[in-house]
């Protein structure tokens, strides 16, 4: 009896079988409880194209490698910002709504296709027209 009181001072506690377990068994099964519901997300496959390549893509923040054909995998129940840039390129931003069909979350829109655009810039030009002179013998104009 006083063996299980010293388990019993040092973290353990008795179990629903009646056996002993530790503090850190507890807080995973507490930890499980807790983030099992997180797998049970729905997710969707957004179709993304964007060009010209290559083409950088951020999701919520966050560097994406994706190929083209495969498209990005997100989500359902809640909003997303796709972020594309590439050097010399204005970035685009475009935002992915989670909305509610049928009592299921829906990524709206389930397509993104994007076109960046160069970025101007101008460059200081100054046009020179040199006029010809014309020098008499003596050196002199």
């Amino acid at each position: 009896m006083e063996r299980m009181e010293g388990k019993a001072a040092r973290g353990c506690r008795r179990g629903p079988c009646g056996r002993p377990t530790s503090r850190l068994g507890v807080l995973l099964a507490l930890l499980s409880v807790l983030v099992a519901p997180l797998g049970c997300a729905p997710w969707q496959v957004v179709s993304v194209t964007a060009g010209p390549a290559p083409v950088e893509l951020f999701v919520d923040g966050e560097r994406v490698k994706t190929r083209s054909d495969e498209g990005v995998r997100l989500r359902a129940d809640r909003n997303h910002v796709l972020h594309f840039e590439r050097p010399g390129y204005r970035a685009q931003q475009v935002l992915v709504r989670s909305v509610r069909e049928a009592g299921e979350p829906v990524l709206e829109p389930g397509r993104v296709a994007v076109e960046l655009r160069p970025i101007e810039t101008r460059t200081r030009h100054i046009d020179v027209e040199l006029q010809p002179i014309q020098v008499e013998e003596g050196g002199e104009k």
